[in-house]
Order: structure tokens, then C-alpha cells, then sequence
């Protein structure tokens, strides 16, 4: 087992496309830890605070983390990855991969909140563990292929 963990490894080392995936992923989940945590702190700041309603919050906390996203996850997460030539296309595929991690956190925000009745805290967890996935696989092979 220990030896096909190491063999693993060396291929993921000496593969510079491998290499290259495995480092946006690393910087993809550094960045999107970070603009997760903005959204979830103004998400709760403002339904706990301003008692705004749950899917008001979620819309207008992901407005807020779109803009630096974009800049963030094209110089950082994907720099050197695909084609920088149309800026106006990649604009667009990032805002519609933008307004699909938007529908699927409203998506949890109403299942679980609304629907399920759970605390307002747990969507959440669908915005730290299920959005990051999805959006990183579209950012990728979509928007900056």
C-alpha cells in the first residue's frame, strides 16, 4: 500500500500536467477557503444580524465574492492554464459558473432551511464542501481552458 502511495506521488511529481492540476487545485482551494468564509460570514452576519431573509443573504453575499473571485481565481488559482486571449468570453463563462455555485447554495439554502426546517447555519456546509467542488471542475475545464 505505502509503496503505491509513493509510486503515486512520483507520477503526480514528474507529470507536469498532473503537477500543473494538482497546484490549481491547491491554489483554487486556498482562494475559495477564503471567499467561502466571506460568503458565509456575510451570509450569517446579515440573516443573524439584519434578520434579512436567508435567500436575500445567500444572493447578496455571493454578488459581493464574484468580483474578486473573478480577479483572484484568473491571476491566481489559473494563471497559465488555457487561453487568455478572449477576456469577454471567459467573463461570461466565469459569471455563468458564478450563477451555478449561486443556484446550487440558494438551492441548499431553501432545502435546508426553508423545506427541512434545519438551523440557518447549515447551508453552510453545502458552501464549503459541495459548491467548491463543482465550481473548481467548471472553472477549469470551461472557463479557463
Amino acid at each position: 500500500m505505502a509503496g503505491n502511495v509513493v509510486s503515486l506521488l512520483n507520477t503526480v511529481i514528474n507529470d507536469k500536467a498532473k503537477r500543473d492540476a494538482l497546484m490549481q487545485i491547491a491554489r483554487f482551494g486556498i482562494i475559495g477557503v477564503v471567499l467561502t468564509a466571506v460568503v458565509a460570514l456575510l451570509y450569517d452576519a446579515q440573516v443573524y444580524l439584519w434578520h434579512i431573509d436567508e435567500r436575500l443573504a445567500v444572493t447578496l453575499a455571493t454578488l459581493v465574492a464574484a468580483v474578486p473571485g473573478y480577479i483572484l481565481h484568473s491571476r491566481v488559482s489559473f494563471a497559465g492554464h488555457g487561453g487568455r486571449d478572449r477576456v469577454h468570453i471567459r467573463a461570461f463563462r466565469f459569471g455563468v459558473t458564478n450563477l451555478s455555485g449561486y443556484c446550487s447554495n440558494l438551492f441548499f439554502t431553501w432545502l435546508l432551511v426553508t423545506h427541512f426546517a434545519e438551523p440557518k447555519w447549515t447551508p453552510n456546509l453545502a458552501f464549503l464542501f459541495i459548491t467548491p467542488l463543482m465550481t473548481f471542475w467548471l472553472n477549469r475545464k470551461w472557463v479557463f481552458a
